[in-house]
């Protein structure tokens, strides 16, 4: 191979602490159960996406193949184009679509691709920094490289040196070991940790959000004492005894419109976001809620798939808008979260229930209701999804009075597909 040209040093720049958003707060086995707000010592978990998306601690922006000034990766190259999902080839990306992640400006050649990059920042930074990775593995050296010689492989963008004179992509396809060498070299180098795209995730991410839930419930389970236990299931039937699930809005019925406030108290109608597609309606009862916390992080998750079909992702709880401000804070969460005060939306599409008398008696002197929701009434909406057409009508309806049950991802963007294809 001929040497290697356009060696580089790393440029100085101060490190940026990243945030590691997107952390749920969940109660662990207390005496609020299922019901009730996470104590300050309960444990933080995160879904395999949040996880993979979190900047490593020993991040240094500074050591990566970007210009000082403006710190832009690839030379403008969408990051994401590179995958299959993303179009599968080097694509420029354009100005409007640009993020800035720990310091570093990515450009995408879509919003769509945008959104897919936010949702998991590790899996599409190129590795190493986005030097050449066969100079990274074969001499531990930072090296120019030319954004459309690359290879994606196993989860991993991989970008390469090329010229008249050398064609490394060439030499690293011949080399299996190098990969190792370039992520060790690169640890020695830049002091962080490689990227490993894909790998990151430590699980399958075809679990479904109801095992993910039903696990939450046995953990409650084998802990709670057992008149909570009987509180709470208690609670359950009595709300089932109510028979909302069979009276409230149904598929094929208007949607009725609506106007609430978001968490930063402007006014979000529902007739002006169907006009640019299908909307995803989805009820939290708040931010205290564990398994309302599982199921809003489990639809962040296919958030860039209901942004690619045009579709809006709409989050509402009785809660106040600072409430609801504070707990899209929280969970990092990147759709609407909205404040129906006093259940009035929730009513008209007859999903609000009065918390039974033997639950709140479980939750005086641990859970006020009325600091979260602003009265005193007791009042919640039951779990509930909808999904609406831009014609106004329902197409997908989950409604089930155990709130420990949820919409599944899955058939939530299915639905959306088949109203973006007049299907119901």
């Amino acid at each position: 191979m001929m040497p290697l040209l356009s060696k580089h040093t790393s440029r100085p720049r101060n490190r940026r602490t990243a945030a590691a958003a997107g952390l749920l707060a969940l109660a662990c086995g207390t005496g609020f159960g299922a019901f009730a707000v996470a104590p300050a010592a309960a444990a933080t978990l995160a879904t395999n996406s949040t996880m993979s998306s979190m900047a490593p601690d020993d991040r240094n922006p500074g050591a990566h193949n970007v210009p000082k000034k403006g710190m832009l990766a690839i030379e403008g190259y969408d990051p994401v184009a590179y995958f299959p999902e993303g179009g599968g080839k080097p694509t420029k990306g354009n100005e409007k679509f640009s993020l800035d992640h720990d310091g570093i400006t990515y450009r995408f050649a879509s919003q769509a691709n945008l959104d897919r990059f936010r949702a998991d920042p590790a899996k599409y930074e190129p590795a190493h920094g986005g030097w050449c990775s066969y100079a990274m593995g074969a001499k531990g050296e930072k090296v120019e490289v030319d954004p459309k010689s690359y290879v994606v492989s196993d989860g991993r963008l991989f970008l390469f040196y090329k010229s008249i004179f050398a064609d490394t992509r060439s030499d690293w396809l011949k080399d299996k070991a190098l990969e190792q060498k370039a992520d060790t070299n690169w640890k020695k180098v830049s002091g962080e940790s490689p990227h490993m795209g894909g790998r990151m995730k430590e699980a399958p991410t075809t679990t479904k959000l109801q095992d993910q839930l039903d696990q939450r419930r046995m953990q409650f389970e084998k802990s709670a004492p057992a008149a909570t236990k009987t509180a709470y299931e208690q609670g359950i039937r009595e709300v089932d005894a109510l028979k909302l699930a069979e009276s409230s809005v149904k598929v094929g019925q208007a949607a009725p419109d609506f106007s609430l406030p978001n968490a930063d108290g402007k006014t979000v109608k529902l007739s002006d976001l169907l006009k640019d597609g299908p909307v995803v309606l989805t009820w939290y009862r708040g931010g205290w809620c564990p398994y309302c916390n599982m199921q809003l992080h489990a639809y962040q998750e296919i958030l860039p798939d209901l942004k690619a079909a045009k579709a809006s992702l709409v989050a509402i709880s009785p809660e106040t808008p600072d409430n609801s401000l504070s707990t899209k804070e929280k969970n990092a969460l990147e759709f609407f979260v909205l404040s129906d005060s006093g259940n009035a939306v929730a009513k008209r599409y007859g999903i609000a229930y009065k918390l039974p008398q033997v639950v709140v008696d479980q939750f005086s002197g641990r859970l006020d209701l009325s600091k979260f929701n602003g009265d005193s009434s007791n009042e919640l909406p039951l779990s509930a999804t909808y999904v609406i057409g831009q014609d106004g009508r329902v197409t997908y309806r989950f409604v089930d009075s155990d709130y420990r049950n949820r919409a599944e991802p899955a058939d939530v963007l299915a639905a959306v597909k088949n109203a973006n294809s007049g299907k119901r």
